[in-house]
């Protein structure tokens, strides 16, 4: 359990629409009661015949999780184990209900809200999975449950994804590569709707935010919104959640305006505007003069590694599909004559190449307004651009889908 709750806090410290805690039963100070035994078994490596003891004093710590970006969580306590069996009281400061975590050195993590003022934790360090339980605070009880609920959950899809790389590495049968995708969908609906669940009927602010962590990964915006919309509506005194919705929007509306601005500069469905350069003998080539084939327009350089990454499997594009009424012309911004013909011929690009050497400040940037190479545009035989930016198996699957 200890890695995969470290996991779960890593997403709620890395969602930047997350900022501070929330509201509480209990303002102010809060404690926590740590009952521990078995110190002595943890931290503890057998090596053949010898027994290794890493720490016979770990460190136990009360940390607050802030909801913000990079944010580093918030030590707010620390003590000591000085015995194989003890108690510890540490204390915390929260004037809202928040996610908190007990981190025990080379042991477990507790994750705990503070929504009474005093919570109570029982270790057991003997044990490597279910090694604590939390009473007098509902909320800590819930997260746990959710926690353990989740894990199970999310250990039965990773399972059937393991079966299906397994059937297709081995030749498995297409009925059974059917039966395997179906289960996997209907336990990736059954986790969703569980957080869902959790998301829309968990008692505290906390608990919620805490799921929707989870769910931010996973779920559609529209969906996600939605939740997250539920959730205000069921708190609607809470600062915090409403920070949290209104930042999201603010989100969410940039991204719109990014997809838009993406889409109006985007040659996918124009004309490709003409474009001539000379060629590594000097001949003046023009991109119209392709015109009545499938021509993908390859910008690139010598100097970029990115391009040079790329290029086997531009070449082996052009080896699939050069038969098939396609062809491929590079655009360089190189500088130097000798680099560009190096590259081409230590790349093995057996295609047109065409460069006014004139770096950035090359006609095909101020045609193509591109800001970053590698990039590319598949045009079909009259003209028009069907594809944009094809990397990798994208490229090939674009190919395969209009050369069929």
């Amino acid at each position: 359990m200890k890695r995969n709750l470290l996991c779960i806090v890593g997403w709620i410290v890395g969602l930047a629409v997350f900022s501070t805690g929330c509201e509480s039963k209990a303002k102010g100070g809060f404690s926590v009661t740590v009952s521990y035994k078995n110190a002595d078994k943890m931290g503890v490596q057998n090596s053949g015949s010898d027994t290794i003891v890493t720490n016979t004093t770990p460190h136990i710590y009360l940390e607050e999780i802030p909801y913000g970006g990079d944010m580093r969580p918030i030590l707010l306590d620390s003590s000591t184990m000085k015995s194989k069996d003890g108690k510890i009281e540490l204390n915390g400061t929260g004037l809202e209900a928040g996610i908190y975590q007990l981190v025990i050195e080379n042991g477990p993590l507790v994750l705990l809200i503070n929504d009474v003022q005093h919570i109570n934790v029982e270790l057991d360090l003997s044990k490597k999975d279910n090694t604590y339980n939390v009473s007098g605070s509902e909320s800590s009880q819930h997260l746990k449950d959710f926690v353990t609920k989740y894990d199970e959950r999310a250990a039965i899809i990773n399972s059937v994804f393991a079966e299906i790389d397994s059937l297709k590495q081995f030749g498995g049968t297409d009925s059974l590569l059917i039966a395997a995708t179906n289960r996997k969908n209907q336990a990736i609906t059954g986790l969703n709707n569980y957080l869902k669940d959790f998301v829309d009927k968990a008692d505290n602010p906390a608990e919620s935010i805490f799921a929707l962590g989870i769910c931010s990964r996973s779920f559609q915006a529209e969906e996600f919104s939605q939740m997250l919309t539920g959730v205000v509506n069921r708190f609607p005194d809470h600062k915090t959640l409403k920070q949290l919705k209104t930042t999201y929007d603010l989100q969410q509306a940039q991204l719109a305006e990014m997809r838009r601005e993406k889409q109006e500069n985007s040659w996918v469905g124009k004309q490709v505007p003409d474009l001539a350069l000379p060629s590594v003998d000097g001949k003046q080539i023009s991109i119209a003069s392709f015109r009545g084939k499938y021509l993908l327009v390859d910008f690139w350089a010598s100097w970029c590694d990115p391009c040079r990454k790329e290029n086997p499997n531009i070449l082996n594009a052009y080896d699939e599909f050069k038969d098939k009424n396609f062809t491929i012309l590079g655009v360089s911004l190189d500088k130097n004559i000798d680099d560009w013909k190096k590259a081409i011929h230590d790349d093995r690009l057996n295609w047109t190449q065409i460069s006014d050497l004139a770096y950035w400040e090359s006609k095909a940037v101020k045609t193509f307004k591109f800001e970053g190479i590698p990039y590319n545009i598949l045009v079909d035989p009259q003209g028009k651009v069907i594809g944009e930016s094809l990397r990798g198996p994208a490229l090939i699957n674009k190919l395969t889908e209009v050369l069929k």
